[in-house]
């Protein structure tokens, strides 16, 4: 499923509202959510789980081209831990 295909979920599960505002409603969603990781915040989705922000160590790679030894700089990446609801599904 991606953002389109939610959209048009919200859209059908709503007969009221027009297709852009579903749109409108999804990517008003995902840019709150986005705010509030980027930010460090924790973001818990009742029954569904919960995302937040966990930092990437360094680590050792090989540059393919000269086999020379290369480290990757670490990063911050955005974990899922799914509710205990949806891990019984």
């Amino acid at each position: 499923m991606n953002k389109n295909d939610l959209a048009r979920a919200v859209y059908q599960t709503h007969g009221g509202m027009s297709f852009a505002d579903a749109i409108r409603i999804v990517d008003t969603m995902l840019e709150i959510i986005k705010k509030r990781l980027v930010e460090g915040q924790r973001v818990v989705l009742s029954g569904f789980g919960s995302f937040r922000v966990v930092r990437r160590r360094d680590k050792k790679g090989v540059n393919p081209q000269t086999g020379s030894s290369i480290t990757i700089a670490g990063r911050n990446a955005v974990r899922f831990k799914p509710s205990k609801y949806l891990r019984s599904v």
